[in-house]
């Protein structure tokens, strides 16, 4: 279902925002997305949680939205994409296996504070060395290293510290910088106990952008053995996007004009 959130922003499910850019669900690939998720994004729950005892250990966190990462790249022959959050690396590595799969020599260039290095080490034994080859790790904090980082990208993800003013930060470094999309993560409803921590929405909210997106994506193709209905869901991501027209469509064209000529 799509409907309008408040005043200022369109509210999609995944499924719908999928169908939009050709991508439907039953098109996927599912097991790849699962796949990188089981060594970077699965979650263990409180051992003495309910959920522990009533549905089990192990949960997928929001694995929809490497899925939407995924088929933005695809679907927009999307050829770089920058990263502020590597966190265990999730949405890097369903960036560089979109990049391998289409044969597109990308650029993905993820942007942390806090590599864990022995994790990325082990993550070389499990994922293609093609998929590294794409992937340049830059350690610090957003503030100092995104002004070091030349040219702009055609996808651009924030998903880094989500206070105010660092996701204000991070915002002011990109918002010049990204050809096609951005997406923020972690936007809370009002009905969320998101903690003090969890900032986003203010700063998403002061944008004035008639593009802005609200997806809620968490869940919603993968099982959620919470049991959550749609409606329960009261968070999501938010998806800005610009016309674009990818370097290899204007190629497509100017052949089609000297084949015509």
């Amino acid at each position: 279902m799509v409907q309008e959130y408040g005043e200022k922003m369109r509210k999609i499910d995944i499924r719908e925002k999928l169908k939009e850019i050709n991508c439907p669900v039953d098109t996927l690939k599912l097991g790849d997305f699962d796949a990188i998720g089981e060594f970077t994004a699965k979650k263990t729950r409180d051992r003495n949680s309910d959920l522990y005892n009533s549905v089990g250990c192990f949960f997928r966190p929001n694995y929809e939205r490497g899925i939407l990462i995924s088929s933005i790249i695809k679907e927009f022959k999307l050829t770089s994409y920058l990263e502020i959050g590597f966190g265990r690396g999730y949405s890097a590595f369903c960036a560089a296996m979109t990049f391998s799969e289409l044969g597109i020599d990308g650029k993905v260039v993820t942007v942390d504070p806090r590599f864990d290095q022995n994790h990325i080490n082990g993550l070389r034994s499990v994922f293609p060395g093609s998929w590294f080859s794409m992937i340049e790790f830059k350690s610090g904090f957003s503030k100092d290293v995104i002004p070091e980082i030349e040219g702009n990208f055609d996808m651009i993800y924030i998903d880094g510290d989500h206070t105010y003013q660092a996701v204000k930060t991070d915002w002011d470094l990109c918002k010049d910088r990204y050809n096609a999309f951005l997406l923020f993560d972690d936007y809370h409803f009002p009905t969320k106990d998101s903690g003090p921590g969890i900032q986003c929405a203010k700063l998403i909210d002061e944008i004035e952008d008639d593009t802005k997106e609200l997806i809620i994506m968490d869940r919603r193709i993968f099982l959620d053995d919470r049991g959550y209905s749609d409606d329960e869901i009261d968070y999501g991501q938010v998806l800005l996007s610009k016309d674009f027209t990818p370097p290899l469509a204007k190629n497509e064209e100017h052949i089609d004009e000297w084949l015509n000529s």
